[in-house]
């Protein structure tokens, strides 16, 4: 025989009943309003990723200073700090590849003003050596965030290898700020580093100076500039970094290889790396061949 309740076990019940309705439509409520803004957000980012390819070099700057070349361009988060810049001075073809603070949007932000930094010194500015541009960089970066003693120090910074390349002459002239280059020719592989600090960030100097480097480089040489997103990717069955040493031995064992070919291993070997593991940081590698004739 089916028990009956008591009038207050009912009115307990329907209590009951009553604020589970309650909170399953303020739940549904509140999913709506977070599905809304995140989407809101989402597209943002999908559209400041559209901007943030539109300011970068498009292939038709490339084509313009290389015959051969090519770029890996990995955000982390859909739009990031990394970036790569190309341009043509009088006989100098220069091209840079750099690292900003951070990820995401904040990276992005400061990346869009590097890209912008980069415009004003190479293109408006007259210099006869790689140091001057990134001196100068670092000049213009600490005055953009130089806010006055009572906001103290501040660590925004720029990581950059710059190379500008002599048509005629073939020198390669390179300065870095924690950066690296890699050139191999046929009988030769040279490695020029960059100054042990930023462009930016916390400066104990009054005046900082980098090292400007000078090679005359010979016909079809080979020439990497990386930021550390590459070689820091974690992966592999024991999620070890992919690693500097791995890196350049992978390099060198592909620069003989036309440039589309060695584009397509950098990424496939990134990927299989990888694996199931999450993007480490922003990614990008360019690479480019120079030849003795180039395409005006």
């Amino acid at each position: 025989m089916m028990e009956t309740m008591t009038l207050p076990e009912k009115r307990r019940t329907e209590k009951i009943q009553n604020n589970e309705e309650i909170t399953y439509l303020q739940l549904q409520l509140e999913y709506k309003r977070l599905f809304s803004n995140n989407k809101a957000l989402l597209d943002g980012i999908h559209y400041a990723q559209l901007i943030q390819q539109g300011i970068l070099p498009q292939e038709r700057h490339l084509k313009r200073l290389f015959a051969e070349y090519f770029v890996i361009y990995k955000p982390q988060h859909i739009i990031g700090g990394d970036l790569y810049w190309v341009g043509q001075k009088g006989k100098l073809n220069i091209f840079a590849v750099a690292d900003c603070t951070g990820h995401g949007v904040s990276g992005a932000m400061l990346s869009v003003l590097a890209l912008s930094f980069l415009n004003y010194v190479i293109l408006g500015k007259e210099f006869t050596l790689a140091h001057e541009v990134l001196e100068e960089l670092d000049k213009k970066w600490i005055e953009t965030f130089q806010q006055g003693p009572e906001y103290g120090f501040d660590n925004d910074w720029m990581e950059i290898g710059l190379c500008t390349f002599h048509t005629e002459t073939r020198e390669l002239q390179y300065s870095g700020a924690f950066n690296k280059l890699t050139c191999i020719s046929e009988n030769d592989v040279t490695y020029m580093y960059g100054s042990r600090y930023p462009i930016g960030g916390w400066q104990l100097e009054k005046m900082r100076t980098f090292q400007n480097h000078s090679l005359i480089l010979p016909e079809n040489t080979m020439v990497y500039l990386s930021t550390d997103g590459y070689k820091d990717q974690f992966g592999s069955p024991q999620s070890k970094r992919y690693g500097t040493k791995r890196m350049t031995e992978r390099i060198l064992s592909i620069a003989h290889l036309p440039l589309a070919g060695q584009k397509r291993l950098l990424e496939n070997d990134f990927e299989s790396w990888k694996g199931t593991e999450t993007q480490t940081d922003d990614v990008c590698v360019m690479g480019v061949r120079l030849y003795m004739v180039f395409r005006c």
